[in-house]
């Protein structure tokens, strides 16, 4: 008999003080997202992005105080609504907190002059790894705000 693997979700909200423009092209330009993505773990953060379904995305890195260890994400594009929602798959090359063909799901909400987002990143099948990248993207998103403030 087989067993089904239960599949984990992460939630992440974060208010921004910009406006939604300006915070939708944080994750869509390579030069903006390159300065916030990633967390307190990596640094020297590339990114090569084709944001349009069907595109796709890789963001190489180094971790930060590991000489010489680096890793990356990569991903295609499946939705994309101009300042209201971008989804991805998400595959990265970690041994220790592998994530293969994640999703990740990012919704802009405007909140007076402020935009509010939130961010589902899905199909995690180890409780550890859903744990580190719910760390990772609360350290982005903080990252984010000081960027943008």
């Amino acid at each position: 008999m087989t067993q089904t693997q239960q599949k984990m979700t992460v939630e992440v909200r974060r208010v921004i003080n910009a406006p939604i423009e300006k915070v939708f092209r944080a994750w869509t330009e390579p030069d903006q997202l390159s300065k916030w993505l990633g967390g307190n773990a990596v640094a020297g953060v590339r990114v090569d992005q084709d944001v349009r379904v069907g595109g796709s995305y890789r963001v190489d890195f180094d971790y930060a105080g590991c000489e010489g260890r680096s890793g990356f994400m990569t991903g295609t594009y499946k939705e994309v609504v101009p300042n209201k929602k971008l989804v991805f798959t998400w595959t990265n090359s970690s041994d220790e907190f592998p994530a293969k063909d994640t999703v990740v799901t990012v919704e802009f909400f405007a909140r007076d002059k402020n935009t509010e987002v939130i961010i589902k990143h899905s199909n995690f099948v180890a409780q550890a790894t859903a744990d580190r990248h719910k760390s990772g993207w609360e350290q982005s998103l903080e990252k984010l705000a000081g960027l943008l403030a």
